[in-house]
């Protein structure tokens, strides 16, 4: 419950902390204000006349938690055009333009320089600046939002049901003491059988995982895995798929040593992230990494303190088939 309303109480704090854009104005001479509809944008690479005259500096960048629909390139040199106009200038250059980009900012940000023409120099268009910038943001909005409803399709694409075939190798992580030695890291055998089936990104399967290992001692350990799962799933493009899973169910540790054996049930926990290549509508291929964890009862000769975990911890790296139906 704590966890739950620490998320709750992040997603208010900034969904409501959410900030305008920030216009910064750096002006070199002092002029009257002139109406933003008066004033021509040259964008880069656009020839200035020789007569404009340098008043100032503009830049436009992300306040902080901007909304998406603010950060918008029309939105954003239309602020740069407002503040040019507040400062006096008839013209705007454009000097410097960074893309959104997911490492800096979602937001365009927009350096320019604010200029004062000759009036005859100033020729303004039936439609005004404004409106044209108006009427540019709600085409990259309507861009924007296709494009979102496409990654969406993309994503929520999944195959309904999904079965995967994985071997590889898996190693205990968990300190396995024996007569003769102590293992902190033991290698076997690993095999993974699972099934989903999906509704959009979630869906529900069962879970099938069995690992082997031998030790110097000469016995062998086997540990049987088996539960139902819960999983997400999504397309990262045409071709590649990723999904998630958390299965809890049964788990048998069995010791076997000539001819005679030990066995061990109880509750068990297996996770797994695959990620796989659609080599076709019905087959893929790709790798899984998994981990699993399960109990034991503790001997009456071994004590472990009273927040210590006895038994087993396991890390698989997989690699299979997938069929997709």
């Amino acid at each position: 419950m704590k966890n739950i309303l620490i998320s709750l109480f992040w997603t208010f704090l900034l969904t409501g902390c959410q900030t305008a854009p920030r216009v910064i104005a750096e002006l070199t001479e002092q002029h009257p204000a002139r109406q933003a509809d008066s004033v021509l944008v040259y964008e880069l690479g656009d020839s200035v006349p020789a007569e404009a005259k340098v008043i100032g500096t503009v830049r436009v960048t992300d306040g902080g938690l901007t909304k998406t629909y603010n950060c918008l390139y029309g939105n954003m040199l239309s602020l740069a055009v407002k503040k040019t106009a507040e400062s006096g200038g008839n013209a705007l250059r454009i000097d410097r333009h960074k893309e959104p980009s997911v490492w800096t900012s979602t937001c365009h940000r927009i350096w320019g320089s604010m200029l004062l023409l000759p009036d005859s120099l100033v020729n303004i268009d039936a439609v005004s600046v404004i409106q044209k910038l108006e009427q540019n943001k709600d085409t990259e909005l309507a861009n924007m939002t296709r494009e979102h409803i496409s990654r969406y399709e993309r994503a929520t694409n999944n195959p309904k049901n999904v079965f995967n075939a994985n071997f590889g190798y898996g190693i205990v992580t968990s300190e396995i003491v024996t007569d003769r030695h102590t293992y902190k890291n033991k290698g076997g055998f690993a095999a993974d059988l699972s099934y989903q089936h999906f509704w959009n990104m979630f869906g529900v399967g069962a879970d099938f995982n069995y690992f082997h290992t031998s030790f110097d001692e000469g016995f062998d350990v086997n540990l049987l895995f088996i539960g139902p799962n819960v999983g997400f799933g999504l397309k990262l493009g045409e071709k590649f798929r990723f999904d998630i899973t958390l299965s809890l169910g049964y788990g048998n540790y069995k010791e076997s040593k000539w001819g005679f054996s030990y066995s061990e049930g109880g509750f068990a926990a297996k996770s797994g992230i695959n990620l796989e290549y659609m080599c076709s509508k019905n087959i893929g291929i790709g790798i899984k990494v998994g981990a699993f964890s399960m109990g034991l009862k503790e001997p009456d000769e071994y004590k472990v303190d009273k927040n210590e975990f006895y038994g087993i911890h396991r890390t698989d790296l997989l690699g299979g088939l997938r069929f997709y139906f």
